[in-house]
């Protein structure tokens, strides 16, 4: 598979979020053995790829898709019962947080705010937002295999 920095169309569309100082914060963020940074790169670029080839609207699915994890709270430092709050209440972070720097469009804030349905209780209104929450839930998987089996893509502090 092509790697995502490789792919201009993919990188033309992103482009503002990756270099926005507030979003690049992600990547001191540990997340599933990886960092957020790198977790929410995974998911957009996924996504991205998936509604591409479906025909769908891959530009919301690759900006919200990066977006989805816009939150700068450190699981390592808060005990289990704010681990637990955090888990339900994210997708409100990051739809803040991407409102806050970001122009985003009604679909793109249903990708944002529905991707941990039903911990949230937004409901996903698009199969956009249905093929973001899908990726999102199986990636970490993969993710966490990868920071096993390849010690260069731990997350080193």
């Amino acid at each position: 598979m092509k790697n995502y920095y490789e792919d201009k169309t993919y990188i033309e569309l992103v482009e503002d979020i990756l270099n926005n100082k507030e979003f690049q914060k992600l990547k001191h963020y540990k997340h599933h053995g990886i960092n957020r940074l790198t977790h929410s790169m995974n998911v957009s670029y996924h996504s991205y790829r998936i509604t591409k080839f479906l025909k769908l609207n891959y530009k919301a699915a690759a900006r919200a898709g990066l977006l989805h994890d816009f939150f700068l709270v450190n699981y390592q430092k808060i005990n289990s019962k704010e681990k637990i709050k955090v888990l339900c209440k994210h997708p409100v972070y990051a739809f803040n947080n991407s409102k806050k720097n970001f122009d985003l469009s009604p679909i793109e804030e249903n990708i944002i705010l529905s991707h941990m349905f039903p911990l949230h209780l937004t409901l996903p209104k698009y199969v956009e937002s249905i093929i973001v929450h899908l990726v999102d839930d199986f990636l970490p998987f993969y993710e966490r295999f990868q920071s096993i089996v390849n010690k260069d893509a731990r997350f080193s502090e």
